[in-house]
């Protein structure tokens, strides 16, 4: 059977532009949210005024040397809307009626007040706005686990109306949950949400109430869209895929590897077999090529498993390329070797260059491991980009290198960004490979052969088997009809 070689496609001349997620996002709430190009503020500012977040961070009132977290434009645009204003404030209330429950129990049932007298712990002007937009939310003789209920309740109706301030690509269950606890229209289910609030207050999104689990290494989830989108669609056991719609492509943040390599002197790819995709790192070293950075790499690890793809082959036939491949031997069947080796092949290179006076200044890692962290970590004299994969990136490993301002971007943006005769090649190379491999692989016309002959109880020797293939068999072929079925042509004919 042939095989179908894909080495072709690192000879083309060929150019497609890298969508960079080198991101520099800050971490301290007084950062102003005009402060950097690479990070985008719009979904979660809108999530902050629905759920009810202080003015202050949206600029409102607070000092001249403190600068707002969210951005003022969006508080004004939904405060202006009646919806958004009702949500809000039904947010407010019920984050300090969970917050002050016992200090509000005691004023209301020892002094016999009601929540529209208790100014210190319930937010008036709320519960005025409320009132103005045409819900009577206080009532007589009304208990305070009763109110909270009458939040849900109100809630139901108008968070809906919401959806519209978000856009279309962002899945909005995963938004109106927030809003929604389990069995939130009865007074157990709000107990037992509350009890969870308070002993985690502080991991909540500036202590607002919400249908939360909480997490310390969640750390601030509200701190931009491109931290929080991923950690909700997690929660939802989804997978946020298109970062490029919540970071900037400006200058700043554009870190695509012939910008890398602009800034290196020397370089070195890693590449882990286990953790990469060879089709896609086929693409990225095309493109490499393509751009005249080749002269600046050093060398190219590749290191293997045997029980990776196959495909890796076409990568190590290119001679263009400086490549070095090791494949690894499995002490234990269980236990693979591969990131071990990697990182002491590649520190090994890190320190022969300098003693040769030629030290490597930059390195691509090409892995969705977070096992190379270490590595990254203790080489600060190395200027890394990491080239990762959705499917395969935890959102740890994504959290650890953007709080670190390591640079990385998506492989899988590579292929989105508009190069189709390399899209067609690396899309063609997999079909075929899947025919191969799963089909054709499996399709041995002898085996065939042999099988009927059992089936039927017929007896050929070798000679009039391989005579009767020669005959009959050889000069068949497959074609495909416009449904992708498989139809067989010259085919022998039966007189029977």
């Amino acid at each position: 059977m042939s095989e179908f070689s894909i080495g072709s496609l690192l000879d083309e001349d060929k150019r497609t532009s890298l969508q960079s997620f080198s991101e520099n996002l800050p971490t301290n709430i007084t950062k102003s949210a005009n402060d950097s190009p690479r990070t985008k503020r719009n979904i979660v500012s809108r999530i902050a005024f629905l759920i009810g977040v202080d003015d202050r961070y949206f600029g409102i009132g607070q000092s001249e040397n403190m600068n707002p977290q969210f951005y003022r434009s969006v508080y004004d645009e939904m405060n202006q809307d009646r919806e958004a204003r009702i949500v809000r404030n039904l947010c407010r209330l019920r984050t300090k009626l969970e917050r002050n429950f016992k200090a509000i129990f005691t004023e209301m049932n020892s002094d016999i007040k009601n929540i529209d007298s208790i100014p210190d712990l319930v937010p008036q002007d709320a519960l005025k706005s409320l009132e103005a937009d045409g819900i009577q939310f206080v009532r007589a003789r009304r208990r305070l686990d009763e109110y909270i209920v009458d939040v849900h309740n109100y809630l139901l109706p108008h968070v809906p109306n919401c959806q519209k301030f978000l856009p279309d690509w962002i899945k909005w269950p995963y938004i109106r949950n927030l809003f929604f606890i389990n069995k939130g229209n009865t007074i157990e289910g709000n107990k037992d949400a509350a009890r969870s609030y308070n002993e985690f207050r502080d991991l909540y999104p500036y202590q607002a109430f919400i249908n939360w689990y909480a997490d310390d290494s969640d750390g601030n989830i509200l701190r931009d869209d491109a931290k929080f989108l991923p950690i909700l669609y997690e929660r939802n056991r989804d997978r946020f895929y298109d970062m490029s719609k919540v970071t900037e492509a400006g200058d700043a943040a554009l870190t695509d590897p012939e910008e890398f390599f602009a800034r290196a002197t020397r370089a070195i790819i890693a590449i882990d077999c286990e953790n990469a995709d060879p089709c896609k790192v086929i693409g990225i070293m095309k493109d490499l090529d393509s751009k005249g950075v080749i002269d600046k790499i050093a060398k190219i690890l590749l290191v293997d498993d045997e029980h990776t793809s196959s495909q890796w082959r076409a990568l190590r036939r290119n001679e263009n390329l400086p490549l070095e491949y090791y494949l690894t031997d499995r002490v234990k069947d269980e236990k693979s070797a591969v990131d071990v080796a990697l990182t002491i092949k590649f520190y090994r290179e890190i320190v022969e260059s300098k003693a040769a006076g030629t030290p490597i200044d930059s390195a691509i890692i090409i892995s969705s491991d977070c096992d190379f962290w270490p590595l990254i970590e203790l080489t600060p004299e190395v200027n890394f980009l990491v080239m990762l994969e959705y499917d395969n990136c935890s959102q740890a490993y994504y959290q650890r290198l953007q709080n670190n301002d390591v640079p990385f971007f998506y492989i899988d943006e590579y292929f989105r960004a508009g190069n189709v005769e390399l899209k067609t090649e690396i899309v063609l190379q997999e079909v075929l490979r899947e025919i191969e491999e799963n089909h054709l692989s499996k399709l041995n016309l002898f085996s065939v052969i042999n099988r009927a002959l059992s089936k039927l109880d017929v007896r050929m020797n070798e000679s009039e088997v391989s005579q009767f293939f020669d005959k009959y068999m050889a000069s068949m072929t497959i074609n495909f009809t416009k449904n992708g079925s498989a139809v067989l042509y010259n085919k022998p004919e039966l007189k029977y």
